[in-house]
């Protein structure tokens, strides 16, 4: 894919790649806040049968990261819709989770490349639905343009999502500034 001048390639993150895995988390971790993600989480997804992660890269650095997973428990979003399990009960639903890009390449159209990269794979495991969270950091390029953009709607937004999960597990976030996060989130949904 080109961009700008530049050739983007995406491809699947594997476990057995170290150094490509560290780059990754680097980036993670400082565009989505330092002490979030960890190599356990990341191999959690690679690894897992109902997940996978992707990376976008530039020659063979790292520009950007996507995972997507198929549900089978709703829990993150009851604060979003506290009936959702029972709306979403007749279909296999698919999440589009941790999206970053390099800060240099933002708005350049890489996420939404990342976005269809992760539906195809969602779309190939047959899920009729997916959801997403978009951090709603105050930061210029979040994900709710991007799920916009990719025919997703919202659904709904809660206040301060993030901050009983920051207290479990503490981040130093870059959109509010404190400990634990107070940024709100939005979740969207696309019917595939």
């Amino acid at each position: 894919m080109k961009d700008d001048g530049f050739i983007v390639k995406i491809r699947e993150l594997f476990s057995d790649s170290l150094g490509t895995l560290e780059s990754a988390l680097v980036l993670m971790n400082r565009t989505q806040g330092e002490g979030l993600f960890n190599l356990q989480y990341l191999n959690g997804v690679i690894e897992g049968k109902t997940s996978v992660a992707f990376g976008g890269f530039i020659d063979e650095g790292v520009i950007s990261v996507g995972c997507a997973e198929i549900l089978s428990d709703f829990d993150y979003y009851l604060p979003f819709e506290p009936e959702i399990s029972n709306r979403l009960k007749s279909h296999k639903v698919g999440s589009l989770c941790t999206l970053c890009v390099e800060e240099r390449f933002q708005g350049k159209g890489i996420g939404q490349k990342m976005i269809k990269k992760r539906l195809a794979w969602l779309k190939e495991r047959e899920c009729s639905l997916v959801l997403g969270v978009s951090w709603l950091s105050g930061l210029s390029n979040t994900s709710d343009r991007v799920f916009i953009k990719s025919g997703f709607h919202k659904v709904n937004q809660v206040d301060r999502f993030f901050e009983a999960s920051a207290i479990k597990q503490p981040f130093d976030c870059p959109g509010c500034f404190t400990q634990p996060c107070k940024c709100a989130a939005a979740l969207y949904e696309l019917v595939l």
